[in-house]
């Protein structure tokens, strides 16, 4: 993964084991730090799963037992009474152990619950401590964020707690069956506990070897997901359906998702080939012990209690060493919790870069400058930017134009430290930008992108976001509103300001580019009225029509005005109102001055603008 930069790798699959999975003891301390009523409630209930199969066979058996004297001597009698005691026990230790699986469904509902969302807010943290954006462009980091959350399979980590508690359940009631066999022959519980163990040992290894493997289509599973909301999100299914793309996209989703679960369908053939080998073992072992107790029942006359209870509890003891669907679910909810903690720790580093302590407030006050600034995106061997110089005066307004790719939009990351240079620096009235506090650097820097976040909240919190600190100056929020032209447009809103913007949302409604447009501008503007410095405008009106940009023009100088401004646009009536033009050309910046002076000059800018210019001037034959 990358720093700022995107230059040095400090998060990645290679630092951490990729086969590891969470202990029982983290799982526990998870669910104990979560909820402790919740943990004591998972604990007592493992402890009722694990007695509750035990205790209900020895009741029968000494049921069954008691029936022949009751029947001799009638229930009047003290056999009698003994017997019909023995059937209340049996009846109640039996219907309790049909509870114990809705009480620890609800259980697991409640523990999912609780750590899903504690984790999801675990990750939510971490990914957002990072000043940068180059660890949410790492697809290592991606796949590993996937994995914590668990909505790849749908087997959240919020299942890890009480799936293993149950998993360990189980396996104490077989250990707990092979001791009440060895009461009877020490040697043939300990034999087949034995058995068990072994058999759970090597089936087990299996079910690991499959969850490892299925971590590796992480990548897959990931691009099956992604096909599989864009045919079922309202944002994409205009154009899916208009290029006819409906059977792409499904057949697209098939086949990423089966060449995720290939791997795993393998690796549950094996498994099977692997449970046939472990059947004829477990086979000769449970008729070994048939014939050991009939032999004993035929040559020693056990009594009838001791047979009743023998019989029905080698079946139990197989609780020791089955293998369920439940410890595939532990083996993938397990792995993925390790994740959780590598990403809080990996980029909680990546937080505190090095330096960055100095208060920002109020810079600019005289420049910001590009000192020989070279960068370079990870995996690429070119670079986008090779060696730019470019001085942006305070309280005055700079255009960057280019062609596409000619490296804008990364000026604008490394302007706001969303990423740092490879090489040179950035310096704001002569201070390395690296020496500034990061985070509130990037409040200095409001940023109208090229494609604005729609957030599917309020048209007043949309505004407000711009410095939701000072979401009260309601004041604030509307004069920014009328000034961004996005005022016209709350008043068309049914419900105003509160209207939610969404269509997906009940009384919600969807807005067009261009209001979205004005509304991202709104937002930034109202950063400037709480401190930010620094207003970008990344193609400010590539999504107006033309009253739209029109009315955009004529604001232009109001909208800029005391602020140090950078505009990027392909259109020229746009960047010719700036106080200075900048070209980005070939990763450096190879003409700057005014419109006028630069179309003078007869240079890349010249061209452009006369290609641009040559088509307003065309008119159609006749």
């Amino acid at each position: 993964m990358t720093t700022l930069g995107g230059t040095r790798t400090v998060v990645g699959s290679h630092n951490a084991d990729p086969g590891r999975r969470a202990s029982g003891r983290e799982v526990l301390r998870l669910l104990a730090a979560t909820s402790r009523p919740l943990a004591w409630a998972t604990g007592v209930w493992a402890v009722a799963t694990a007695v509750a199969p035990a205790a209900v066979v020895v009741a029968l058996g000494v049921v069954v037992g008691g029936v022949p004297a009751a029947a001799q001597q009638g229930l009047g009698s003290p056999e009698g009474q003994r017997l019909v005691v023995a059937l209340v026990v049996a009846a109640a230790l039996y219907a309790f152990s049909l509870v114990l699986d809705p009480v620890g469904s609800a259980i697991g509902i409640a523990v999912r619950t609780r750590i899903t969302g504690a984790l999801q807010g675990r990750l939510l943290r971490a990914v957002s401590q990072p000043v940068g954006v180059g660890h949410l462009e790492d697809g290592d980091v991606l796949d590993r964020l996937a994995r914590a959350e668990g909505r790849l399979t749908g087997m959240f980590p919020g299942d890890a707690p009480v799936t293993w508690a149950g998993s360990v359940a189980t396996q104490a009631s077989g250990w707990l069956a092979c001791g009440v066999v060895a009461v009877y022959e020490w040697w043939l519980g300990l034999a087949l506990l034995v058995m068990w163990v072994v058999v759970r040992r090597l089936m087990l290894r299996q079910v690991i070897v499959l969850a490892t493997e299925h971590r590796g289509q992480t990548t897959a599973m990931r691009r099956a997901g992604y096909f599989a909301a864009l045919g079922t999100r309202a944002q994409a299914a205009k154009e899916i359906r208009v290029f006819g793309l409906d059977g792409f996209v499904a057949d697209r989703y098939v086949g990423e998702y089966s060449t995720a679960i290939d791997s795993a369908l393998g690796g549950m053939r094996r498994l099977h080939r692997r449970a046939l080998g472990c059947l004829v073992v477990v086979a000769a072992g449970l008729v070994g012990a048939l014939l050991v107790i009939g032999a004993d029942a035929h040559e020693r006359g056990i009594d009838l209690a001791v047979i009743a209870t023998l019989l029905p509890m080698l079946a139990v003891t197989m609780s020791a060493g089955s293998v369920t669907f439940d410890d595939m679910t532990v083996a993938w909810t397990m792995s993925g919790l390790p994740d959780v903690e590598g990403l809080e720790r990996e980029l909680g580093r990546e937080a505190a870069p090095q330096g960055g302590a100095r208060d920002p407030a109020g810079l600019p006050r005289s420049e910001i400058r590009f000192d020989d600034v070279v960068f370079r995106y990870p995996g690429r061997s070119d670079d986008v930017l090779a060696g730019v110089d470019l001085r942006l005066v305070a309280g005055t307004s700079t255009a960057v134009v280019g062609v596409n790719g000619a490296g804008k939009t990364t000026l604008v990351g490394l302007l706001s430290r969303l990423r740092d240079p490879v090489r040179g620096r950035v310096l704001v009235d002569g201070t390395d930008a690296r020496e500034l506090d990061p985070a509130r650097w990037q409040r200095q820097v409001a940023v109208v992108s090229q494609e604005p976040v729609q957030y599917p909240v309020s048209a007043f919190d949309n505004v407000a976001y711009g410095a939701w600190e000072h979401r009260d100056d309601v004041a604030g929020v509307h004069a920014a509103a009328v000034q961004a032209g996005f005022g016209a447009v709350v008043d068309t809103l049914p419900e105003g300001w509160d209207t939610v913007l969404t269509p997906e949302l009940p009384g919600g409604v969807g807005l067009s580019g261009g209001q979205w447009q004005r509304l991202a501008l709104a937002r930034a503007l109202f950063a400037t009225r709480h401190g930010a410095r620094v207003l970008v405008l990344d193609e400010p009106t590539a999504a107006l029509d033309v009253r739209g940009e029109a009315e955009f023009y004529a604001r232009f100088l109001d909208i800029t005005a005391g602020l140090t401004t950078v505009v990027i646009s392909h259109r020229f009536s746009t960047v010719r109102r700036a106080d200075t033009i900048c070209v980005l050309d070939g990763g450096r910046i190879s003409e700057r001055g005014t419109h006028d002076e630069l179309v003078a000059r007869g240079g890349t800018y010249a061209r452009m603008y006369e290609v641009q210019a040559a088509r307003f001037r065309e008119r159609p034959a006749r």
